[in-house]
């Protein structure tokens, strides 16, 4: 499966996966803001009396959401999948043609599944409970017309060390 082309029958990607990927990203932020926060208090500390007359690390701690929100949005339009979903294998995509191709998202449905995962968290996280379900799509999938998918084929679909298609492998290996 390319990103271009996301594959029709693509298998998608369970809570448990998600939800992994969920943390990675998570991990990633904290370190990503938290080194910034530091950076610009050890840079004022350095400058001392020539550091603005604005707290910094106050600024970015008033733009998180803000940036978090950049993070998710900027990394479903580019890749479809951010860093976390990269590790994990996952990606997101658009199940209807959009103007940008098969399975890629705009701006616009990125924002809408944004939007999807605070109305999801707000009642108990009951909007990702639907990924439980047998379509494993949440309420912000459903809500931006996405799902996630399975960037890696499955085990059987890949060739053994031989080169040959696993079943015809396993198959010749047991005459």
């Amino acid at each position: 499966m390319t990103a271009a082309s996301p594959a029709e029958g693509s298998q998608r990607a369970g809570i448990v996966t998600r939800f992994a990927a969920g943390i990675a990203d998570a991990v990633i932020l904290f370190v990503l803001l938290r080194g910034t926060i530091w950076l610009l208090n050890a840079s004022a500390r350095v400058l001392r009396r020539f550091a603005p007359p604005v707290d910094l690390a106050t600024l970015v701690i008033f733009c998180v959401p803000w940036l978090v929100a950049l993070y998710f949005v900027a990394f479903w339009r580019w890749r479809g999948q951010t860093p976390g979903k990269w590790l994990l294998g996952i990606r997101v995509i658009a199940l209807d043609y959009t103007r940008l191709g098969r399975g890629k998202i705009s701006v616009g449905r990125a924002v809408v599944r944004l939007v999807g995962y605070l109305v999801s968290a707000l009642p108990f996280y009951l909007g990702f409970l639907w990924i439980l379900g047998p379509q494993r799509r949440g309420f912000h999938d459903r809500l931006a017309r996405t799902a996630v998918v399975y960037t890696r084929g499955s085990v059987a679909a890949r060739p053994d060390p031989t080169g040959r298609p696993r079943a015809l492998a396993e198959v010749s290996n047991t005459t």
